[in-house]
């Protein structure tokens, strides 16, 4: 091989070894960087299932403890509804760390910062429910605190979910175990994490005339 070679093959190993370094740590750096961000939305996820989990917690014992009417409150009912309305109060403000106001640069101008813009219709279901405890807002068409409250919390719940997406959470958890336990695999619903095809369910008082004829079953034996 002639001498005036030998630079230019140096050079170009040196060269071609510089680039497969910079593309590894490009990679590895891209997959660190894709990790940060599947930890981080994980985090995210799980706070705000926290949050909401409280939020649906408080606003059945308003509803379940509300009286039929809020004008006239024995004192133990006085207490509960006081109660109701400072949790939601701390929850309406800790849902702005997750939920932030939107529009921010179009209303609300002169207020503090994290009350600019419009609320997010999550915390709109909260503020509505405290206002209800609060009788300083119309109930429309429903004829009692009571079920304006559940009514409320079923929006709520709607809304809530449509973010965390449980249906394909759960999608993405059965490919996993599908994956991970070979058995499990011709169970189209696994174990009725999915739902079946070839069953319709069967409703709450379904369910219940099952588990009284099991009942009875069990008596017989």
């Amino acid at each position: 091989m002639p001498d005036d070679y030998l630079p230019f093959i140096v050079g170009a190993l040196s060269g071609l070894l510089t680039g497969l370094a910079a593309l590894a740590s490009y990679y590895v750096a891209n997959r660190q960087n894709r990790l940060s961000a599947t930890s981080v939305a994980g985090d995210w996820l799980r706070d705000l299932r926290a949050w909401a989990s409280e939020a649906v917690d408080v606003l059945a014992e308003a509803a379940y403890c509300c009286p039929k009417t809020l004008s006239a409150l024995s004192e133990s009912e006085k207490i509960v509804v006081v109660r109701c309305r400072h949790r939601l109060s701390a929850l309406i403000d800790r849902g702005r760390f997750l939920l932030p106001n939107e529009l921010e640069t179009d209303h609300g101008e002169f207020k503090s910062g994290a009350y600019k813009g419009f609320r997010h219709s999550a915390l709109d279901a909260l503020v509505a429910a405290e206002r209800i405890l609060g009788e300083d807002i119309e109930l429309f068409s429903f004829p009692t605190a009571k079920s304006a409250l559940l009514g409320v919390r079923r929006e709520f719940v709607s809304i809530v979910q449509g973010i965390l997406d449980p249906r394909s959470m759960n999608k993405s958890v059965a490919a996993i175990l599908r994956h991970a336990q070979e058995d499990r695999k011709r169970d189209p619903s696994l174990g009725g994490l999915l739902p079946d095809p070839g069953r319709v369910p069967e409703g709450d008082e379904g369910l219940l005339y099952t588990a009284s004829r099991r009942f009875e079953e069990s008596r017989r034996l």
